[in-house]
């Protein structure tokens, strides 16, 4: 066999290429953020560099002195360090020498540098792994709710709405219930939290499935629905001295341990402000259990027997109505448990603003996973690695760390382009090798 023809042999390999593929995404998209960078980020800075510089194209030694008052400080604006230089040296010498100080001081980020300071911060040390980790459990959840959907044919990108019903539930049940001990609460707030959004992900899928409403509207204005209830029920068990948009604390036996108590037992230096909990554990036994559902069971089988061929499904006695409301409601419960993390690991209470924009990026997380649950954690801990690395950038470099949301939507374009990609090429070369035969 030849070598070209082993090579295509490869390419229709399609776990091989599933797991290449967002390789090359997350590559492409790191190769784009450095363009965008290159071209624009800049800032303006006057170092004994650019003053030598300057000295040497000839500018008088009197406005040299005059911009000796702007030695050390950094300008992200160009408008600012203009306005600057002209308070400087003047109106008159800045119309003349202007535009060769902006040349020689202007500062451009190298993007290695940029991405060095973002891997560096998240996985350079225990305390950056565990920010990472505590920032991809709750991307788990939601991710994981969007790629079991996804099985079945379903756009469920009602995660962000499912995941605060299930956060308010389980702060509602640890408040509500607090002199239960720890082995009956934890276990209580946790059923509750996926049992508030399975029911807010099952109202959807019933609309789908008895009158024909796309799941896509329905969990877009649910979302909404979920957001606004939640933060009037909010202030309805806020704590009247408190000026925060925050619910009362719940009760200590509804809260999780932090890793870092265990960790320092055993011998292992952890800190002990780190925030990663033991919700990681219930995340990634959730992830086996759907991978055995979807692989193992016979409702694993139905629901992606559905979402590969609905109408066949049908032919074959398989209910598309009933796994079409089950799907839903699973993946909702599923996204209600994102709250395990950020209540009962992190905040110990409800507030808005920890749960905003993971169910969005479930959904980029789920379809970088290729809607495989271990496909799923990868992505998830990327996500992670992002969103620590971010706040790093934006102490150590003059890019602004929105670059982190660039870069995820450039993941997720690349991810979704190479899945099309992938499957031209392998049907191209099936279809010479069956010419060929």
């Amino acid at each position: 066999m030849s070598l070209k023809r082993k090579i295509g042999r490869i390419f229709l390999h399609k776990t091989l290429m599933g797991i290449v593929a967002p390789i090359v995404a997350v590559f492409f998209a790191f190769v784009v953020g450095g363009i965008i960078i290159l071209v624009f980020v800049t800032s303006f800075s006057l170092t004994e560099t650019s003053f030598l510089s300057l000295q040497e194209t000839g500018i008088p030694a009197a406005v040299l002195a005059d911009l000796r008052t702007l030695k050390g400080k950094d300008y992200t604006d160009k408008s600012e360090f203009v306005r600057a230089l002209k308070k400087s040296i003047g109106e008159d010498d800045y119309n003349e020498y202007g535009s060769l100080i902006l040349k020689h001081t202007r500062i451009r980020e190298n993007p290695v540098r940029v991405y060095n300071e973002i891997f560096k911060a998240a996985l350079s040390n225990r305390n950056g792994w565990g920010n990472v980790i505590y920032r991809a459990t709750p991307l788990i959840f939601t991710g994981l709710a969007v790629a079991f959907a996804f099985q079945c044919g379903l756009f469920n990108i009602g995660g962000e709405g499912q995941m605060v019903m299930g956060g308010f539930a389980i702060t509602w049940i640890g408040i509500t219930f607090a002199g239960l001990p720890s082995i009956l609460l934890i276990p209580l707030c946790i059923v509750c939290g996926a049992l508030a959004g399975g029911i807010w992900g099952g109202i959807p899928g019933y609309l789908k499935a008895k009158l024909g409403v796309h799941e896509v509207v329905n969990t877009i204005m649910m979302n909404w629905i979920a957001v606004a209830l939640t933060q009037y029920l909010t202030m309805v068990y806020k704590p009247p001295e408190s000026w925060i948009p925050h619910t009362y604390k719940i009760a200590e036996a509804a809260q999780l341990s932090r890793l870092a108590h265990y960790l320092n037992a055993i011998g292992i230096d952890f800190p002990r402000s780190n925030l990663v909990n033991t919700a990681i554990f219930l995340a990634i036994a959730l992830v086996l259990f759907i991978a055995f559902l979807l692989k193992r069971t016979t409702l694993g089988y139905e629901i992606r027997a559905v979402g590969l061929n609905p109408t066949a499904s049908e032919c074959a006695g398989i209910s598309v109505g009933k796994n079409t409301v089950l799907a839903m409601a699973i993946s909702g419960a599923i996204a209600g448990l994102a709250g395990v993390n950020q209540v009962m690991g992190y905040k110990h209470r409800f507030r808005y603003g920890v749960f905003e924009g993971l169910g969005f990026d479930g959904i980029g997380v789920a379809l970088i996973g290729k809607n495989n649950p271990f496909g799923v954690v990868v992505a998830a801990l990327l996500f992670g690695v992002l969103d620590h690395g971010g706040l790093a950038i934006d102490v150590s470099t003059q890019v602004p760390r929105e670059i982190i949301l660039v870069l995820k939507a450039t993941i997720l374009i690349f991810a979704v382009l190479s899945t099309d990609i992938n499957r031209r090429i392998m049907n191209f070369i099936q279809k010479r090798e069956e010419g060929r035969a």
